[in-house]
């Protein structure tokens, strides 16, 4: 229960791990205010950051998979193929030697990635400790590959 006369919510990402973002709404109120994170970059406050997409066809055995999926089930499906795991990784192997970072919405798709990529992989089960020692790593390019879920939307400082 939270009681007072005014409240406040200040976020650069409103996103929760169990994706009751409503919620916060409930509790202080509608957004006021919203800056696009393009002048938030242009203004140095945030890391430059370069957009691509990259469209990864399915395999013939993908595809009619999703297409007999049920509706609910095809955005992960999409999401975990196989043949996306491979372009991820190729990815990461073009882009040897520098500081990446894959952000993911699923544990288990995740834990895979980091085996392949033999990587860390930080999730919600990770302790804070833990958490601290692989971004420090990650910061001083002591690791090159660090796999996260979406606790790595939260006040995370990384190059």
């Amino acid at each position: 229960d939270l009681q007072a006369r005014r409240r406040l919510g200040l976020t650069a990402t409103l996103v929760r791990e169990d994706g009751r973002e409503s919620d916060v709404f409930s509790l202080i109120g509608p957004k006021r205010f919203d800056a696009p994170w393009k002048e938030i970059e242009a203004q140095g406050y945030i890391a430059p950051a370069d957009c691509v997409e990259v469209r990864v066809n399915l395999t013939d055995s993908e595809r009619l998979a999703y297409a007999t999926a049920e509706a609910e089930e095809k955005y992960r499906f999409c999401a975990t193929t196989a043949t996306k795991r491979k372009v991820t990784e190729a990815l990461v192997r073009k882009h040897q030697g520098e500081q990446t970072l894959v952000i993911g919405q699923y544990i288990d798709q995740l834990d895979e990635l980091g085996e392949h990529l033999d990587a860390p992989v930080i999730k919600g089960e990770t302790s804070n400790a833990q958490r601290e020692k692989l971004f420090g790593a990650f910061r001083n390019g002591e690791i090159s590959v660090l796999v996260v879920s979406k606790v790595a939307n939260f006040s995370i400082d990384l190059p």
